[in-house]
C-alpha cells in the first residue's frame, strides 16, 4: 500500500473541505456535501444529499456488502464553530498547507474525520473486495448547534441510515500523556448537555445611591460560589475503565496507584495534583469525574447610571451518563447557594455511554498497534458531546476514534474550537492507515 499517496489524497480532500465556510450558524453545508457526493459518484459509489431546509445538506454514501453482518457506520459532520480570523496565523477558511500542517477551522473538529473516512471508504471500494457488511458514511450538518438539521433530523426521517451494529465517530483517538507514556483515547462515552441560567433579582435605582439589593452583586456572589465549588465526585463506568486501564499500562507502580486513587472521593484531588501529567490533562481528568456547569454568558443592566433589577448568567451544564435532570439541577442549586434562581432553559440531555468490551474496540486496538507497536488504547469519556447522543436508544455501539500520534505543541482541546486549528500531514496519513486497517478487519 502506498500510504503517502493515500494520505496525500486525504489531505487534498481536507483542504478542499476547509475552503467551504460552514460556520454554524448559518452552516451552509450543502456545497461541501455535494462536492463530496460528486467525488463518490465519480468513483462508482452512489451518494445522497439530504436537505431538511435549503443549504443544510447532509451526505450519505452506502457501499453495499453481502449482508451477512449488520452495517458499519462512519459518522462525521460538516459544520464548524466560528473563528476569529485576526487571531490566526493563516486565514481559517483557506485550507493552507504550511510547515507540515493543514491549517483551518475544522482541521481537527471535524472535517478531518470526514476526509479520512471518505479516503478509507474509497480505498476499500477500489479494492473491489466483497464485504460482509454495508459501510454507511454519513457527513452531517448542524452538529455544532444541536443537530436539528443534521443527525437529529436524519435519525427520525431516515432511521435506516443508522441501522448498524457499530459506528466510528469523531472526538477520540488523540493522545494524553501520563508519566511520559502516550495513551490513545477511544471515546466510548460522552457527557450530555443542560443549558442553565442563574437569575438574580433586586431593587432598581440610581447608581449614585448604592444599596445592598443590587442584582449584579447577588449574581456575582453566586457565580463566585459556583467558581470555587466542585460538583460531587461520581465517575461512571466508562471513566472507571479509563483510569483502571491507564493504571494497568504504567511501568511505575506508584503512578498506577495515583491513577486508581483518582477514583476514590477522599483521595481524588490530591492524586490529581500529584499525577505526572500536563495541567490541561489534569483539568480534563477532573471534569471526567463529575457533572460540571461553567458560566459562559452574562446579561445585566440597561444604562451605566441605573442599578438593574435583574442580572442573568448563562451556564453550560455537562451531565454525566446516568445523571437525571433533577439530580443535576439539585447539584447546581447546592453549589450556587441562596439568593438566585436556577432555571433550565432548554432540553436536558443526559450523557451517553456504550459498552467498550466489544469486537470493534479490540480491532481498533489491534489496528493501532500494527502501526504503533507499543500503543496503549484506553476507553475514554469525552467531556463534551457529539452526534452519537441521537443514537443512544438504538442497537448500536458508537466509538470516537480518529487516531493522532502525540506531537509537541497545543493539544486536542486547545486546537479544537481554538485559534490556529491544524493537523499534521503525518497524522492525517496515520489516521488513514489505522482506520483503513480497522474497517477492513470489520467488514472483510
Amino acid at each position: 500500500m502506498n500510504w503517502d499517496k493515500e494520505g496525500n489524497e486525504a489531505v487534498g480532500r481536507l483542504r478542499m473541505m476547509l475552503r467551504f465556510n460552514t460556520t454554524n450558524p448559518p452552516g451552509n453545508e450543502s456545497g461541501v456535501a455535494r462536492n463530496l457526493a460528486e467525488e463518490a459518484e465519480s468513483n462508482g459509489l452512489p451518494a445522497d444529499v439530504f436537505e431538511p431546509v435549503e443549504g443544510r445538506g447532509s451526505l450519505v454514501i452506502r457501499r453495499k456488502g453481502v449482508g451477512s453482518r449488520r452495517p458499519l457506520l462512519l459518522l462525521s459532520h460538516l459544520d464548524v464553530v466560528p473563528a476569529e480570523p485576526d487571531q490566526w496565523r493563516f486565514p481559517p477558511f483557506d485550507g493552507e498547507l504550511a510547515d507540515g500542517y493543514v491549517w483551518g477551522r475544522g482541521a481537527i473538529d471535524s472535517k478531518l474525520t470526514g476526509a479520512v473516512m471518505m479516503q478509507v471508504l474509497l480505498m476499500l471500494h477500489r479494492e473491489g473486495l466483497e464485504s460482509k457488511r454495508d459501510i454507511v458514511f454519513v457527513s452531517a450538518a448542524d452538529e455544532e448547534l444541536g443537530g436539528t438539521n443534521g443527525v437529529d433530523w436524519l435519525s427520525r426521517e431516515h432511521p435506516e441510515v443508522f441501522d448498524a451494529e457499530y459506528g466510528i465517530n469523531e472526538a477520540g483517538g488523540f493522545t494524553t500523556v501520563v508519566d511520559g507514556k502516550p495513551m490513545y483515547l477511544c471515546q466510548v462515552a460522552e457527557k450530555g448537555s443542560a443549558p442553565v441560567d442563574l437569575v438574580a433579582r433586586g431593587n432598581p435605582g440610581h447608581s449614585s445611591v448604592p444599596h445592598d439589593q443590587n442584582a449584579i452583586v447577588r449574581l456575582g456572589n453566586a457565580l463566585a460560589r459556583l467558581g470555587h465549588a466542585k460538583l460531587p465526585h461520581n465517575p461512571p463506568e466508562s471513566v472507571v475503565a479509563f483510569f483502571e486501564s491507564a493504571a494497568n499500562a504504567q511501568s511505575e507502580p506508584e503512578v498506577g496507584e495515583l491513577l486508581r486513587s483518582v477514583l476514590v472521593p477522599g483521595q481524588s484531588d490530591e492524586a490529581l495534583s500529584t499525577l505526572p501529567i500536563k495541567d490541561r490533562d489534569r483539568l480534563m481528568f477532573d471534569a471526567m469525574l463529575r457533572n460540571t456547569c461553567a458560566p459562559t454568558l452574562l446579561n445585566a443592566g440597561l444604562k451605566r447610571n441605573v442599578i438593574p433589577s435583574e442580572a442573568r448568567a448563562g451556564l453550560s451544564g455537562r451531565p454525566l451518563p446516568g445523571t437525571s435532570e433533577s439530580a443535576f439541577m439539585d447539584e447546581v442549586r447546592s453549589a450556587v447557594g441562596p439568593g438566585v434562581e436556577v432555571e433550565l432553559t432548554g432540553p436536558f440531555r443526559p450523557g451517553v455511554q456504550f459498552d467498550h468490551e466489544t469486537d470493534l474496540f479490540d480491532v481498533l486496538t489491534e489496528s493501532t498497534r500494527r502501526f504503533e507497536p507499543d500503543a496503549t488504547v484506553v476507553p475514554y469519556m469525552q467531556t463534551g458531546g457529539t452526534d452519537a447522543r441521537f443514537l443512544r436508544d438504538i442497537d448500536i455501539h458508537v466509538y470516537g476514534y480518529i487516531p493522532m500520534r502525540h506531537e509537541p505543541g497545543p493539544g486536542f482541546f486547545e486546537l479544537c474550537h481554538g485559534h490556529d486549528e491544524r493537523i499534521s500531514v503525518s497524522n492525517v496519513t496515520f489516521a488513514v492507515q489505522v482506520l483503513y486497517d480497522a474497517v477492513r478487519r470489520m467488514v472483510i
